[in-house]
C-alpha cells in the first residue's frame, strides 16, 4: 500500500527494527550501568544485534531505490542528506566523548549511514549486480575483522588497533555491503524504482493500528534513534536514585 507517495511495507519494516534495537539497547542500559547481569557477547545477543543492524541497513538500500522515484535533484540530494546526517553523527561522537567517553562512538551507525548515503548512489546503475558487490564488501569486513594493525587510521574500513573500543561501530567493510545488498533488493522488488508495493488494501487510510504505529515509527526512526537513548538512561537513574 503506498500513502503520500511512500510504501507502506518497507516503512513498517523499519518500525519494526526501531523497536527491536529500543529493547536491546533497554537491556544494553542495564547492563551498563550495572542493574542486571547480561552477557552481551552471548552468541544470542550478538545475533540479535546484527540482526537489528541488517534491517535497518537493508532498508537503507531500499529506501534509496525508492527515493530516486522522486528525485528531481540528482546526487545534490543525496549528498545533502548525507552531509546532514553527517553533522549529526558528528555530534554523537562528540556527546559520547564527553559521557561515557570511554567507548566512545567514532564511526557508529548513523556514521556508516551518512556515508552510504553519499557514495551508494554511486552504484544505483549496478543495479541488481550490487548483490555480487555486496557479498564481497561482506566477505572482506569478515576478513579484516580479524585484523589489527598498529595504526588507528583504518577503524572505518573494519581494520582496527588492538586497544579499538567503541560502544558502537559500524565500518564500511563489512556493513556498506549490506546497504548495496539492499539496493539489489530495492532493485528487484520495485523494478525501474517505481514504487509497487506489496500489501495492498481499500480505503485512504491505513485500517490496522498496529501497522499504523510501525509505520509512523518508521518514518521517524531517526528522531526515535536520538531521543530514545536519553530517555532509557534518564529512567534508569531516577530508579536507581529515587
Amino acid at each position: 500500500m503506498t500513502d503520500g507517495g511512500r510504501i507502506i511495507e518497507v516503512d513498517a519494516l523499519r518500525g519494526v527494527a526501531i523497536i527491536l534495537m529500543v529493547i536491546y539497547h533497554f537491556f544494553f542500559d542495564l547492563e551498563f550501568f550495572g542493574i542486571m547481569g547480561i552477557d552481551l557477547s552471548a552468541a544470542s545477543w550478538v545475533l540479535f544485534q546484527r540482526l537489528i543492524a541488517v534491517m535497518f541497513l537493508s532498508l537503507v538500500g531500499v529506501g534509496l531505490v525508492l527515493s530516486e522515484s522522486r528525485n528531481r535533484e540528482g546526487y545534490a540530494r543525496h549528498l545533502k542528506r548525507g552531509l546532514f546526517l553527517a553533522v549529526i553523527a558528528g555530534a554523537i561522537t562528540i556527546a559520547t566523548w564527553i559521557y561515557p567517553h570511554d567507548g566512545y562512538i567514532q564511526f557508529g551507525i548513523i556514521h556508516l549511514i551518512a556515508l552510504s548515503v553519499i557514495i551508494a548512489p554511486l552504484f544505483f546503475r549496478f543495479g541488481r549486480w550490487n548483490l555480487v558487490f555486496g557479498v564481497v564488501f561482506i566477505i572482506l569486513g569478515l576478513w579484516f575483522g580479524h585484523m589489527t594493525i598498529a595504526s588507528h587510521l583504518l577503524f572505518w574500513a573494519g581494520i582496527t588497533d588492538p586497544g579499538y573500543h567503541a560502544l558502537d561501530h559500524y565500518p564500511i567493510f563489512p556493513w556498506f555491503g549490506v546497504v548495496l545488498v539492499g539496493i539489489s533488493l530495492g532493485k528487484m522488488a520495485y523494478p525501474g524504482n517505481v514504487p509497487r508495493p506489496f500489501i495492498t488494501g481499500e480505503g485512504n487510510g491505513i485500517a490496522d493500528n498496529s501497522i499504523r504505529i510501525l509505520v509512523a515509527l518508521g518514518r521517524n526512526s531517526l528522531m526515535v534513534y536520538l531521543v530514545h537513548q536519553p530517555i532509557i538512561i534518564g529512567l534508569l537513574i531516577l530508579l536507581m536514585f529515587r
